[in-house]
């Protein structure tokens, strides 16, 4: 039998593209391992702390609020146990804690809203049992129902992306903490991972991400989103600093609260280059600035503190509009650094328009905007060094476990 060599000589067009494909295979095994590598560091959320970051209440100054005034506010803005809706229970808890009793049925106290959020069986009971779960597991983690306009369990939806797992992360509950879902356990850890994984650049709201970040993680190293793209602290503060003023939720006070949120938590553990931190400084001082100009003599702010300008048409205005401006205003104020804050008796008359504003409005008013108008409760409380459950219980309140003596504002700014 004749045999035949085999001609095992490689074509010329083969050993040309050869150099091609083995770049793209190599290519290909980095992205692949580069992607696991990225997804189980996010995953080790152990070694991390698991009890989020404090940010504590920095002024007290009476002239913003006095202690009647928040007294009969606080009184008017305990949250009914009536008309169960997601986004007032979200701002119930962020205001009130998770630990505040009320001794009175007609209202939710602490533990019964946090329950809510944490045990499908609690949320059932509250919001119904044919509701749908508010929390389902997804691949890269636990995701919240999101709001829909046609859709009839709308009210019991997460109206705005990760403000949940922001307000968990508000009330100190741990990565650690179970959450009983309707398709099974889990750990607020996995609401957390997935609201990382989703993240990217330019998403159309990321302020709750943000919060949620800088109190979990922060200082963590960059993470990689589901979509493969790097991800890291600098670029978040960037997303926040580049938008125009008024963009974000809430005529963009939001994105100002995460700023001032990330700045405190950085003043306790670093981690911000000095150039991101004077970029959030002179942000947040020239923001300030626009306030100054932009405030009604009256003391309230509006939609126009955008272009540093006071109100010109008050018949126009909504008492809702102040009062969500005003609010959230004096809110992130509260936590910003003294360098960055306008004078005091800007800050006094802000605040003595909320009060009075608060305490004039009627029953329904309250009831319609019970969300935003938390705010604007919350933000007098923290001029007084406080947050509203503590406030209160006046005069027994002490601060709370992590809590530092408030410094009281003497000085003109």
């Amino acid at each position: 039998m004749e045999i035949h060599a085999v001609n095992t000589t490689v074509p010329t067009w083969l050993r040309r593209l050869l150099p091609l494909v083995l770049l793209l295979l190599a290519c290909g095994l980095y992205r692949a391992t580069r992607a696991s590598t990225d997804s189980d560091a996010l995953a080790d959320l152990a070694e991390l702390p698991a009890a989020p970051h404090l940010v504590v209440p920095r002024y007290d100054l009476p002239v913003v609020a006095t202690d009647e005034q928040l007294q009969e506010i606080l009184t008017r803005m305990r949250p009914l146990s009536t008309k169960i809706n997601t986004n007032v229970l979200v701002h119930a808890l962020r205001m009130w804690g998770p630990h505040v009793e009320f001794a009175d049925p007609r209202f939710l106290d602490g533990p019964t809203m946090l329950a809510y959020f944490l045990d499908d069986a609690a949320f059932r009971q509250l919001a119904g049992v044919q509701t749908p779960p508010l929390f389902e597991k997804t691949a890269s983690g636990v995701a919240a129902r999101a709001w829909q306009a046609d859709s009839p369990h709308r009210d019991t939806a997460a109206v705005h992306v990760d403000d949940l797992l922001a307000t968990l992360a508000e009330s100190s509950v741990p990565l650690t903490h179970p959450m009983r879902l309707r398709d099974g356990d889990a750990q607020v850890a996995d609401l957390l991972r997935g609201a990382l994984a989703r993240f990217h650049r330019r998403q159309h709201e990321y302020e709750w991400t943000a919060i949620a970040y800088a109190r979990y993680l922060y200082p963590a190293a960059p993470w990689r989103n589901q979509y493969g793209e790097p991800l890291d602290v600098a670029q978040l503060v960037d997303e926040l600093l580049e938008q125009p003023l008024p963009n974000g939720v809430c005529h963009g006070t939001h994105r100002l609260e995460a700023l001032v949120v990330l700045a405190a938590i950085d003043e306790q553990v670093g981690g911000l280059s000095p150039w991101s931190r004077r970029k959030i400084t002179r942000h947040l001082g020239a923001v300030a600035q626009q306030l100054v100009a932009a405030q009604h003599l009256d003391g309230y702010w509006t939609r126009s503190w955008v272009v540093g300008q006071p109100p010109s048409a008050d018949d126009e205005l909504s008492l809702y509009d102040r009062i969500l401006l005003t609010g959230h205003h004096l809110e992130w104020l509260a936590l910003a650094p003294p360098e960055v804050l306008p004078p005091r008796d800007v800050l006094a008359r802000a605040g003595q328009w909320l009060a009075r504003a608060l305490l004039e409005a009627d029953d329904a008013t309250l009831e319609q905007h019970y969300g935003p108008f938390t705010h604007a409760a919350r933000a007098l409380c923290l001029w007084r060094g406080r947050e509203p459950h503590q406030v209160f219980a006046w005069p027994q309140s002490t601060p709370a476990k992590g809590d530092v003596p408030s410094t009281t504002l003497t000085s003109s700014n």
